[in-house]
């Protein structure tokens, strides 16, 4: 299996992808909105995740750092990463009506750095009976891991709110080996045929969760609730950082790390 390039998107450090209801939702990293495609990247809308009309890049050291994006009942919810006190809200958004609320995560990061020394969030995914976090290791301990939440108790602090440690369920180490030689981590997670986990990761050249560095390319596989994880396909120089799937098809988003440069889409066939 390999990927092909379908189009960019109008937007750049593309960090999250939602398909639903014939549409793929796209959330950036350094922006404070959602883009609304058809299912090969064409007829736009924006749909805002803030009352700021404005599209500028948000400088690192301020921006919300939404890395992962989920679709939730009536609501996508857009995940702060954790990495900095900045990056521990989410947003929740309506996308017929544009009604939105603010989550707080604070609790239940705090709960999570009990488990993990560097936090970094960067994808999730809903299942019947859980919500998956993706906890990106690369920081200087490599800490992978899959958070597992309770997705009655999430559902019910989420329409609070506030997510607390009463709807963490589990955090489970995931082994990835290396892509030439640079540590492989965690950046999305969608389901998949028969109840599959599909997940990315990307081998960048970093020890911190903070900084971008050299990246030598990106996997797509398979990862079970016991974190086995198994590769299905290789991406060489690109950063994969959302996935999704329907039908028999995977849609993927890369992160170029360039505010100038705009987001390549593609697609995959995935096997029953």
């Amino acid at each position: 299996m390999t990927l092909e390039f379908i189009t960019h998107l109008d937007l750049s450090a593309a960090s999250g992808l939602v398909h639903r209801d014939g549409f793929l939702y796209s959330v950036a990293d350094d922006g404070l909105e959602l883009l609304r495609t058809g299912l090969s990247g064409g007829s736009a809308a924006r749909l805002p995740l803030s009352d700021s009309s404005s599209r500028a890049h948000i400088a690192k050291s301020k921006k919300p750092d939404f890395e992962a994006l989920i679709s939730v009942g009536r609501e996508l919810v857009a995940i702060g990463s954790g990495s900095t006190a900045a990056r521990c809200l989410a947003i929740s958004l309506d996308p017929e009506t544009l009604a939105r609320r603010t989550i707080e995560l604070r609790p239940l990061y705090s709960a999570l750095k009990g488990h993990i020394h560097e936090l970094n969030i960067e994808g999730a995914v809903v299942t019947d009976e859980a919500v998956f976090l993706a906890q990106r290791g690369n920081g200087a301990r490599k800490e992978n891991a899959l958070v597992r939440l309770d997705r009655g108790v999430f559902e019910r602090e989420l329409a609070a709110g506030v997510l607390t440690s009463a709807c963490l369920h589990g955090v489970t180490p995931v082994a990835l080996d290396s892509f030439e030689g640079v540590s492989l981590s965690l950046t999305d997670l969608c389901s998949g045929p028969g109840s599959q986990i599909i997940f990315t990761a990307a081998a960048e050249a970093t020890e911190n969760p903070y900084d971008d560095g050299v990246v030598a390319g990106s996997i797509v596989g398979v990862i079970d609730r016991l974190g086995l994880a198994t590769r299905r396909v290789m991406a060489p120089g690109v950063k994969l950082e959302g996935v999704c799937w329907f039908g028999k098809e995977l849609r993927l988003v890369a992160d170029p790390d360039d505010p100038n440069a705009r987001a390549p889409l593609f697609r995959a066939a995935w096997p029953d």
